[in-house]
């Protein structure tokens, strides 16, 4: 039952007559013009050759030996680079058949057919000009060897994060970013984001879900700075973590919360407080982001770096900008050049960016609807920064504490109820934040003589600080 139906779709498909994506052939005397169509197929958006069509666009088929099917795959072998080829031969009676072959556009551009490359332009098909076909060539070269696309020498997909990706998938499936399929496994899933080769990971599976980079893959790193004052002579925190990079862009919001403060003030008339984080969140979010993106990552010693002072916050990544593009640009509509496009591809996939290289654009509109001076791009020594300004600057503003929102509801049950376990702590703050990240404000707090604790492990109490006289 399958051959009838596919005539009969082989039929209304001739019945529309030759177009960019179909030619029609009478027969395989006519086999290299054929081929040449399918290369300038190949060149565009791909399209389907029906070989055994009369002129009045009839199929009346011709006799098709396992012969004549040699022939078709020798001459489709002429074709540079090997292309995926779909020869199907179709019975239409009378013990005649017709041949169709289909391929896709796009893949590895430019192909050639007998040293030459050809394009389909509209129902005719030409030689490409000599100048197309140098720079789809230097692209193709250059995307075959790019960091990215390579294969990680000595990792499996074992030595990825099974977990992460897992999470990935549910993250692109909710997005409509990326087709459901049932009880999907790692290794599908790697290959349907092209990050397989031969069934190895590439290095940008590595840069995305790599569970241990170290010590192959130091550039997979964040440094994380909090100065005292406005330059960098001394530390409040520093810290360095490797991970691929996802992770890292956790360690980094687990930074923020740490170390960047929120202004209250109570709103006139309305007896209720507004809460004015530091810097915006989405165009933070934006600008690791695109850090973690758009680096690059072929320089082992490189890394992002985020350095938090009094009056600013800086995010740098290692590589210039792409093409001709200037720092000025960034703030404006601009080309979307993306230097890996497997790593920014699952980042989309995610949602965490949007195709169309909007991502300078976004934080400088989050800037502007915060109220705060507009974020600055910087290009200096081979590296790409972004450095934000703190909203604390602002006159209409009062000075930051050193208590974030989160540490103070922190301190207010520990007023309310006196001596309280961690536990305690975590329940009051009603499972919108986890164990770790109250025991690690409750540090912070007694770091600043805020909180005392008293006891060790489960016995472990804390409260505030006796005031000293």
């Amino acid at each position: 039952m399958t051959k009838p139906v596919a005539v009969a779709a082989i039929k209304r498909l001739v019945a529309a007559g030759e177009s960019e994506t179909l030619e029609l052939k009478r027969s395989t005397g006519e086999l290299r013009e054929a081929v040449r169509t399918l290369c300038g197929f190949l060149n565009e958006r791909g399209g389907v050759v029906v070989i055994g069509v009369a002129p009045d666009r009839r199929l009346v088929g011709q006799e098709v030996s396992d012969g004549t099917l040699r022939d078709v795959a020798t001459a489709v072998r002429d074709i540079d680079p090997a292309p995926q080829v779909d020869v199907q031969r179709l019975d239409v009676g009378g013990g005649r058949s017709v041949i169709v072959l289909s391929v896709n556009g796009g893949g590895a551009v430019p192909y050639t057919y007998d040293g030459r490359a050809f394009i389909r332009i509209g129902n005719t098909t030409r030689r490409m000009r000599r100048e197309e076909y140098e720079r789809l060539l230097l692209s193709r070269l250059h995307a075959q060897h790019r960091w990215e696309t390579l294969p990680a020498t000595g990792w499996t997909i074992d030595n990825l994060d099974a977990d992460e990706i897992r999470l990935a998938v549910a993250e692109a499936v909710a997005a409509k970013r990326l087709a459901a399929v049932p009880t999907e496994r790692a290794e599908t899933t790697l290959r349907r984001l092209n990050l397989l080769v031969d069934r190895r990971p590439t290095q940008a599976a590595i840069v995305l879900f790599g569970k241990e980079p170290m010590p192959q893959y130091p550039q997979c790193a964040i440094r994380l700075a909090r100065f005292r004052g406005v330059t960098k002579s001394e530390f409040i925190d520093n810290r360095q973590f490797h991970g691929h990079a996802f992770a890292l862009l956790r360690q980094a919001d687990a930074f923020f919360d740490m170390h960047l403060a929120v202004a209250s003030r109570i709103i006139p008339g309305q007896m209720r407080r507004e809460d004015r984080p530091q810097y915006p969140p989405e165009a933070l979010r934006e600008a690791l982001v695109n850090a973690l993106c758009h680096r690059d990552y072929s320089e082992a010693g490189a890394s992002v770096g985020v350095s938090i002072f009094d009056d600013r916050l800086e995010v740098w990544s290692w590589g210039r900008l792409p093409g001709d593009l200037t720092p000025e640009q960034l703030r404006s509509d601009h080309p979307s050049i993306r230097r890996n496009d497997l790593v920014a591809d699952v980042f989309y996939r995610r949602g965490y960016i949007e195709k169309w290289g909007r991502g300078t654009q976004n934080i400088i509109d989050a800037c502007r609807r915060a109220g705060l001076r507009e974020a600055e791009f910087i290009e200096r020594a081979g590296e790409v920064g972004v450095r934000f300004w703190s909203a604390f600057n602002l006159p209409s503003l009062e000075a930051p504490s050193k208590v974030t929102a989160r540490q103070q509801r922190s301190l207010d049950t520990l007023a309310e109820r006196g001596i309280c376990s961690l536990a305690d702590v975590v329940a009051a703050a009603g499972g919108k934040v986890t164990e770790r990240t109250v025991q690690r404000d409750l540090e912070t707090l007694r770091a600043q003589g805020l909180v005392e604790l008293t006891g060790r492990g489960r016995g472990a109490r804390y409260r505030l600080a006796s005031k000293k006289e």
